[in-house]
C-alpha cells in the first residue's frame, strides 16, 4: 500500500467522525488540523481518533471538569477594557494544538536566535550605540520611544546578560508561515499560565496526556531557576531570588503567586524592598534580609521612581543604583522595553548581519516605518489595505477597512506630523485551529506565545507555549483584550516524555527553620489583615442572619420583635418610622437588608468585606492551603454570586451557608498552616476583631439598646453560638449575670472575651521581638493591660444586674470602655513594632 493510499484511507476513517461534522476552515486560509487537500494532517490522527472514543458529550463534560478545576485553584486574569479590575476566571479549550518535532526544531531555531539578537541589541543600544552611529537604526526611532531610559546606559556591569527571559508573538499566515507578531521584551507574560494549562488538562483527561507524545515544560522552568540564581554575585552557593510584582492588582496577578511558589521564590511588592548601602533588603520581621536577584514583572520605569518615574508607588528608591553597583541582578535588566517598540521590525535582517553576522531565521510580519519617506508613501497609498500603529506603549492601532473619510483624514494628519511615531503592517488572516464548542468540533484563529530563557551562551526554548484563540466571529485582537481562551501548545516527540517536576529529592545540606524570621513584613501584615476581614465577615454574616430571621418571624405571627431594630442600627440601618404599615416596613428592612448581603456597592456589606478578605487572600496565596483556597474561590461565589430573586428566607439559607464556609476557612488556616510566625499574626488578627466586636455586642444589648431585654440577650448568645452551651449550664431561663460570666469571663470559652484576651496575650508573647530589649514592648504591655483589666473587674457589682432589662450597669459601662482603649490602639502598636520600617533596624540578617 502506497503513503497516498494510506493517506486516503485514513482521511476516509475520519470522514464520519461526529466531532468533525461541522469543521469548516476557509480554503484560502492555513487550518491547523487540515491540509490544503482536505486530508487530516497525518500527526493529528492519533488525537483525534482518541477524542472520537470519548465523543462530543464526553468531552463536554471533560471540558466542564476543566473549568472547575480552574475555578477550584483560582486561576484568574484582569481584562484591559473592565474599569473595576475584577478578576475573571480563565478559560482553557480541551483540545491542544499539536506541532511536529521537526517543525518546532526550526521554529525553536529562530526563536533561540531571535533572543541572542535582542539581547546584542539591547547591549549595544545601552553601550557603545554602534547601531545608530552606523546607521543601522534610525536615532527618531530609539530615542522617541519612552522604552529607551538613557539612565540605564551602562546600567550592567560587563558581561552580564539584558536579557534573560523573552516572550514572541507567533501567528501562521496562509502561506504556512510562522511570523513574529511581537517581540515581549520586558515582563513578558504567560509561561505560568501554560504550566497550569498542562497540568489542569493532564488532570481531566489523564488518558489523553498520560501517554502522549509530547515534551515536556518543567525542564524549561528548572532552566529558568538555575539561570536567576547563577545570576548572584554575593551569595552563589545560596541565593536570595524575588519575583517583583506589582501586586493584586496586576491583571496576571495569579501567574506572578503561581511562577513564585513554582520555582520558589519570594513573592514580593516594591513596598517589601528597600536600598541601604548600595544594596537592596527585603523587610522582614528578623530585619533586612539581603536580595541578590531580581525577577521583575514590574514595568521598568516604575521600577524606581527615584531615577525614572517619580510617580511610582511600585518601585524600590535607588534600585537602578544598586544595580550599577552589580549588587543585584534583575531580570529582565531596565531599559528592555525598547525592544516592544514595533517600528524595529523593519530593521532586525540587517541587525542580526551586523550585529551576529546570521540571516535573519523568524521573519517579523511584514512592516513600514513611516519615518522613511518612501515607505510612508505606500502606506498612504494603500491605507484601505494596512493596520497603523503608533509605536508608543499602550497598543493603539487603525484598521484601514474600518476607517471612514474623517477618520482616515485625521490618521493621516497625525501620520505626516509625526511620521517617526506610527508603523503600518499587513497581517495575513490567520492560522485556524480546532475548538471544543457543543460536542463538536469548530476552526477558531490562533495566535501563539513562545518562550526562551538564557541557558549558558545562548537560550532555551519552552518546548510549547500558549495559544490563544477567539471564543466567536470577533477577532482575535479583540478576543485577546478580553481575555480569549487558551489552549495547550503540544510539541510532538517520537515516543512518549518521562514526566519531569522540580519537586525533586535533594540530598545536599539544607538548613532547617521553623520560626518565621524571615516572613516579608507587608505578607505578616496581610496575615493579620486576613483575620481581620475573616472575623468582621463572619460578624456581619450573623447579625445579617439573625435579622433575616426575626424579620420573618415577625412577618409570619406579626410577634413583637423589638429587638429586630437594635440589630438593624448595628448594621447601620435606618429603621423605617412605626407609623409605616407593617407590610410596607417588612418590605423596606427586607430591601435594607438584602441591600447588605448582594449589592457590591453598600458601604459595610458582605460584598466589601469579601473584597477585602479575597485581596488580602490573594496576596498571600502561597500562604494558605490547597483547601482554604477552595473555599475562599466557594465564598466568592456564594457572595459575589448570589442567586438571582433572593428573598428572606433564601438569603439567611444563604448567609447560614457563608458561616459554615468561613468557618471551614478559618478552621483549614488554624490546621494546615504552621503555628510560626505567619499564623500567629493571622491568630492575632481574628481574635482582635473578634473581641471588639464582642464588646459591642455587649453594650448593645446591655448598655445602648433602646428594647433590652430576653430577645436581645438570645440574640446575642445566639450570635456567639453560645445558646446551647448556656443551657447546658444553667438549664434556666436567661439572665444577664449568667450572660455576662459566659461572655465576659470565661477564659475556657472561645467566645468570650476572657479567652480572647488570654489568646492574644499568648501569641503576642510568641512573636518575633524586633529588638533584644529585655522590657515589654508596646504591643505586650496594651494586651497585659486589657486582660488585668478583666482579670480584676468587681464581679460581685457587675451582678447587680436585676431581671429588669431596661437598667444599665454603670460598672459594665465603665469596664466595657475600659477594656476597649488599649484594644484600639493594639493594631497601630502592632503595625509600629513588626511592620514598619521606618527607622534603620538593630540587626540585618545575612544570609
Amino acid at each position: 500500500m502506497t503513503d497516498a493510499t494510506a493517506a486516503r484511507l485514513d482521511s476516509t476513517a475520519f470522514a464520519g467522525s461526529p466531532l468533525l461534522a461541522d469543521y469548516r476552515y476557509p480554503a484560502a486560509g492555513y487550518d491547523e488540523m487540515y491540509a490544503a487537500s482536505g486530508e487530516l494532517r497525518p500527526h493529528w490522527r492519533p488525537l483525534i481518533q482518541t477524542l472520537d472514543e470519548l465523543g462530543g458529550e464526553e468531552l463536554e463534560n471533560r471540558h466542564a471538569e476543566v473549568q472547575r478545576l480552574l475555578q477550584i485553584d483560582g486561576v484568574t486574569y484582569n481584562t484591559y477594557d473592565d474599569p473595576r479590575g475584577s478578576p475573571h476566571l480563565w478559560m482553557v479549550d480541551p483540545i491542544p494544538l499539536l506541532m511536529t518535532g521537526e517543525e518546532w526544531s526550526s521554529l525553536a531555531g529562530g526563536l533561540e536566535q531571535r533572543a541572542r539578537l535582542i539581547n546584542a541589541l539591547l547591549a549595544d543600544l545601552y553601550g557603545p550605540r554602534l547601531s545608530i552611529r552606523r546607521g543601522w537604526l534610525p536615532p527618531e526611532l530609539i530615542y522617541a520611544h519612552p522604552g529607551f531610559l538613557p539612565a540605564c546606559h551602562r546600567s550592567l556591569p560587563d558581561g552580564c546578560r539584558w536579557l534573560t527571559f523573552y516572550g514572541v508573538d507567533l501567528a501562521r499566515g496562509p502561506d504556512g508561515v510562522m511570523r513574529v507578531y511581537g517581540d515581549r521584551s520586558q515582563s513578558p507574560s504567560g509561561a505560568g499560565y501554560t504550566l497550569e494549562n498542562r497540568i489542569i488538562l493532564a488532570r481531566a483527561l489523564p488518558m489523553l496526556y498520560r501517554d502522549a507524545p509530547l515534551r515536556r515544560l518543567a525542564t524549561f522552568l528548572e532552566t529558568e531557576r538555575t539561570t536567576l540564581a547563577g545570576m548572584a554575585r554575593h551569595n552563589p552557593d545560596n541565593p536570595h531570588v524575588v519575583l517583583l510584582t506589582p501586586g493584586p492588582n496586576s491583571p496576571v496577578y495569579f501567574e506572578h503567586a503561581y511562577l513564585a511558589n513554582y520555582l520558589s521564590l519570594s513573592l514580593v511588592e516594591g513596598e517589601d524592598l528597600v536600598v541601604r548601602d548600595g544594596r537592596v533588603w527585603l523587610k522582614t520581621l528578623g530585619g533586612l534580609r539581603p536580595v541578590d536577584v531580581i525577577l521583575r514583572r514590574v514595568i521598568d520605569t516604575f521600577c524606581d521612581p527615584l531615577e525614572l518615574r517619580g510617580d511610582s508607588l511600585l518601585g524600590v528608591p535607588g534600585l537602578l543604583q544598586a544595580v550599577r553597583g552589580g549588587h543585584v541582578a534583575i531580570a529582565n535588566a531596565l531599559g528592555s522595553s525598547i525592544i516592544e517598540n514595533p517600528g524595529l521590525a523593519v530593521f532586525l535582517p540587517q541587525l542580526c548581519q551586523q550585529l551576529l553576522g546570521e540571516d535573519l531565521r523568524l521573519p517579523s510580519l511584514h512592516t513600514w516605518w513611516c519615518g522613511n519617506p518612501s515607505e510612508r508613501s505606500h502606506v498612504l497609498a494603500h491605507l484601505d489595505t494596512l493596520v497603523v500603529r503608533s509605536i508608543l506603549p499602550g497598543g493603539t492601532y487603525w484598521e484601514g477597512t474600518l476607517l471612514d473619510k474623517a477618520s482616515r483624514a485625521r490618521l493621516i494628519e497625525r501620520i505626516q506630523a509625526a511620521p517617526h511615531l506610527f508603523v503600518a503592517q499587513e497581517p495575513p488572516p490567520l492560522s485556524t485551529a480546532p475548538v471544543l464548542d457543543n460536542g463538536r468540533l469548530v476552526p477558531r484563529p490562533v495566535m501563539l506565545r513562545g518562550f526562551a530563557v538564557a541557558e549558558g551562551e545562548g537560550y532555551r526554548v519552552m518546548p510549547g507555549g500558549l495559544a490563544r484563540i477567539s471564543s466567536g466571529l470577533d477577532t482575535l485582537q479583540a478576543a485577546l483584550q478580553k481575555g480569549g481562551i487558551s489552549k495547550d501548545w503540544w510539541v510532538l516527540a517520537p515516543t512518549p516524555q518521562r514526566h519531569v517536576s522540580l519537586l525533586r529529592q535533594s540530598y545536599g545540606p539544607i538548613m532547617a527553620t521553623r520560626d518565621g524570621s524571615d516572613l516579608p513584613s507587608r505578607v505578616a501584615d496581610n496575615l493579620f489583615w486576613l483575620g481581620r476581614y475573616s472575623e468582621r465577615l463572619d460578624g456581619t454574616a450573623r447579625l445579617l442572619r439573625e435579622a433575616c430571621g426575626r424579620l420573618l418571624e415577625w412577618e409570619q405571627d406579626n410577634t413583637d420583635e423589638r429587638c429586630l431594630d437594635d440589630l438593624l442600627e448595628a448594621l447601620d440601618i435606618a429603621v423605617p418610622p412605626v407609623a409605616e404599615s407593617p407590610r410596607a416596613r417588612f418590605f423596606t428592612l427586607r430591601q435594607e437588608l438584602l441591600n447588605l448581603i448582594i449589592d457590591t456597592e453598600a458601604p459595610g456589606g458582605l460584598p466589601q468585606l469579601f473584597s477585602g478578605l479575597l485581596r488580602t487572600g490573594r496576596t498571600v496565596r502561597s500562604h494558605l492551603g490547597d483547601d482554604s483556597w477552595r473555599l475562599l474561590n466557594r465564598l466568592q461565589q456564594r457572595i459575589l454570586e448570589p442567586p438571582s430573586g433572593l428573598g428572606a428566607r433564601q438569603a439567611r439559607d444563604l448567609l447560614e451557608d457563608q458561616s459554615i464556609l468561613l468557618a471551614a476557612f478559618c478552621g483549614l488556616n488554624n490546621e494546615t498552616m504552621p503555628h510560626h510566625q505567619g499564623w500567629m499574626f493571622f491568630d492575632i488578627g481574628r481574635y482582635l476583631e473578634r473581641v471588639l466586636r464582642t464588646l459591642d455586642l455587649f453594650k448593645l444589648a446591655f448598655i445602648t439598646a433602646r428594647n433590652p431585654g430576653l430577645p436581645l440577650w438570645e440574640v446575642v448568645l445566639t450570635i456567639t453560638d453560645n445558646m446551647t452551651a448556656y443551657r447546658r449550664r444553667y438549664r434556666s431561663a436567661l439572665h444577664p449575670t449568667a450572660i455576662i460570666d459566659l461572655l465576659l469571663f470565661d477564659e475556657g470559652n472561645p467566645r468570650a472575651v476572657g479567652y480572647q484576651l488570654y489568646r492574644l496575650q499568648r501569641n503576642i508573647g510568641r512573636l518575633q521581638r524586633p529588638s533584644s530589649s529585655p522590657y515589654r514592648s508596646a504591643e505586650e504591655r496594651l494586651i497585659l493591660e486589657a486582660l488585668t483589666i478583666l482579670r480584676l473587674a468587681d464581679i460581685e457589682a457587675l451582678a447587680t444586674l436585676s431581671n429588669d432589662s431596661t437598667r444599665s450597669s454603670a460598672e459594665l459601662t465603665r469596664l466595657l470602655d475600659a477594656l476597649q482603649v488599649p484594644l484600639l490602639k493594639l493594631s497601630d502598636a502592632l503595625t509600629h513594632s513588626h511592620f514598619s520600617h521606618a527607622e534603620v533596624p538593630r540587626q540585618l540578617i545575612t544570609m
